[in-house]
């Protein structure tokens, strides 16, 4: 069983909540439950009674989740919404290695820290997968790091599940990590987006020498990882399984996904690597090492302007069918900061995403907006000329799809050859 407490992917990561772990096996997650009308519908059952905090739930049968909760209809709406999006992320970004969900995943979600605690969660956590199901805290402070919290401990039941196998700690939580940092977009997710503070503190880390070696972490059991519960060895599984699957333009994508494809189907994980990797162990070391100091230190802004683009067009798309149109970006931000931007019911997202993704558009890019066609798009120009274009299509006057469009930045022109000046 995991635990970990909840924590904010937006705050410096040295300011993030201390985790604590208990014995290997699962994971932990905390969450604010959520359901959109159109995809399911909401029929709360009597949830079964396993205590007198699990007996009082209702319980919501979603595509891929039960869930058993005490929060609001505002509330499961949304959690119902974040779920399935985040399995359908699992799914596809998994998809060389790992199978699909075919049974719903039994998820429960309290309101109240101390009727967590009373239906056997462990004190002073936000969340735990108990082996057998998903447990968290999703009260009215609910927000970014909770969800961070529930898309790594999310991905240790979806592991559990689905995947199998006897997979390496530091590929299981550093994987649950990678999913924990996605940006959800109202319609799905955005993931391999580098936090810049966790950037940072990685780069900081590497140089005091405070991360074990990359030999060591791959060697690093289930009750050893327990028994430290370092954050540095978050930072460093993470960083692995990212380096794995984006340095030198995935190069790595093949190899990783059929190591962890020899795993879940019985391999040993060192047999398994070797027979992708090879043995050379202090290379990978140097290659990581050398990707990530040699990386800006906002490396992916265009991955988290995306984002915001998605949101923003997923909100326009919805407000244009309750024919709410906006003139201009400094309008459509003054009505999303008054709250009047309006969204029906049957396509509701919460209020609060669309605040999110605003406060990443004043930190990156210039955001305008262009009616065109009878629809309006958001455009977004970033500082190296990185263009994108958000857009969104209606069905039978309801919201439909968003999707962004990226037109990379244009390269610059080789220099001129110097000639070369005779001495005199």
């Amino acid at each position: 069983m995991h635990i970990r407490c909840s924590r904010n992917p937006y705050t410096a990561h040295a300011q993030r909540d201390a985790l604590a772990f208990r014995s290997a096996g699962a994971a932990c997650t905390p969450c604010r439950a959520l359901l959109l009308t159109g995809i399911l519908a909401l029929t709360p059952l009597l949830a079964a009674p396993a205590s007198a905090q699990t007996a009082a739930l209702r319980r919501y049968e979603t595509k891929y989740y039960t869930i058993f909760t005490d929060l609001d209809a505002d509330a499961v709406r949304e959690a119902t919404l974040r779920i399935t999006h985040m399995a359908e992320e699992y799914q596809r970004r998994t998809r060389g290695f790992a199978g699909e969900i075919r049974e719903r995943l039994p998820f429960y979600l309290f309101n109240k820290a101390q009727d967590y605690v009373a239906a056997g969660a462990p004190a002073g956590t936000a969340g735990v997968f108990m082996g057998d199901r998903l447990m968290a805290i999703a009260g009215e402070d609910a927000g970014g790091h909770t969800w961070h919290t529930v898309q790594h401990e999310g991905f240790h039941q979806f592991v559990h599940a689905v995947i199998k196998g006897d997979i390496p700690i530091w590929a299981n939580e550093g994987l649950a990590e990678y999913f924990g940092e996605s940006v959800w977009t109202g319609d799905s997710f955005v993931s391999g987006v580098i936090p810049p503070q966790r950037l940072a503190q990685l780069r900081r880390r590497i140089r005091e020498g405070s991360l074990k070696s990359i030999e060591e972490m791959m060697l690093l059991s289930h009750a050893m990882w327990n028994a430290e519960g370092a954050l540095a060895n978050y930072d460093l599984a993470w960083s692995m399984v990212h380096f794995l699957a984006h340095a030198e333009d995935g190069k790595y994508q093949k190899p990783f996904a059929g190591f962890l494809r020899g795993v879940s189907g019985g391999d040993k994980w060192p047999e398994a690597w070797r027979r992708n990797f090879g043995s050379d162990v202090q290379s990978f070391q140097q290659r990581w090492r050398q990707y990530w100091e040699g990386l800006e230190p906002d490396p992916t802004r265009d991955l988290y302007a995306r984002a915001s683009a998605a949101t923003i067009a997923s909100f326009l798309g919805r407000t244009q069918t309750q024919r709410q149109f906006f003139k201009d970006w400094g309008e459509f931000e003054t009505a999303a900061k008054d709250g009047r931007v309006t969204v029906g019911k049957k396509d509701w997202l919460p209020p609060a995403l669309l605040d999110e993704a605003l406060a990443r558009t004043r930190r990156i890019g210039d955001w305008s907006l262009e009616r065109r066609g009878g629809t309006t798009r958001v455009l977004c120009r970033l500082d190296d000329g990185t263009q994108l274009v958000g857009s969104y299509r209606l069905k039978a006057g309801r919201f439909d799809s968003a999707d962004v469009k990226v037109t990379p930045a244009p390269k610059a022109p080789p220099k001129p050859a110097t000639p070369n000046t005779p001495n005199p």
